[in-house]
């Protein structure tokens, strides 16, 4: 009888990225096609909260994450909505980070890399950028050609910046 080889044990670096709805995971898988390479040593998990106020989305992704111990958790959160300080340090006491999508919203955030102008409320930057998407945007595919991994690289939103170093560990050539 052979031997069998010895599986080998990787130590995979796991990252969990909440959006705070089924737009926040398609963009965000969109930034994981472009930027996460399989091989990199990094399981990265994106998920979705179904939306309401910034204390549910925390209490969602705490839950959500409270049996798997990812080495590093954000939320991806629309900053149209104040986030209490009791929310905030119950992520912080979680280790959550939150990243804000500002202005606004997601879709303020993606018109700012676009360089367009920002409408004054959030459900005016959906009807907005909405309609340039080349799909439905619950689709991860509907952000390409748009936010190609060029015009991504172009921007200095801080928050996009951070979703790349966090998804690009070892970015795709």
């Amino acid at each position: 009888m052979a031997k069998r080889k010895p599986t080998r044990s990787v130590n995979k670096t796991t990252l969990l990225v909440m959006g705070e709805g089924e737009h926040d995971k398609a963009f965000l898988s969109h930034m994981k096609d472009i930027y996460h390479e399989r091989r990199s040593g990094s399981k990265v998990t994106l998920d979705f909260s179904s939306g309401g106020s910034p204390h549910d989305i925390i209490k969602d992704t705490v839950k959500k994450s409270r049996h798997v111990d990812y080495d590093q958790k954000f939320i991806l959160m629309d900053s149209d909505v104040p986030v209490k300080q009791q929310d905030i340090k119950a992520a912080k006491d979680s280790g959550i980070t939150i990243l804000y999508s500002t202005p606004l919203c997601l879709e303020g955030m993606l018109l700012s890399v676009l360089k367009q102008n920002i409408p004054h409320t959030a459900q005016k930057c959906k009807s907005l950028l909405h309609p340039q998407l080349s799909d439905n945007p619950v689709l991860p595919k509907s952000y390409d050609p748009l936010f190609a991994k060029r015009v991504l690289d172009e921007t200095n939103h801080a928050t996009v910046v951070m979703l790349r170093s966090l998804l690009g560990i070892k970015q795709k050539k």
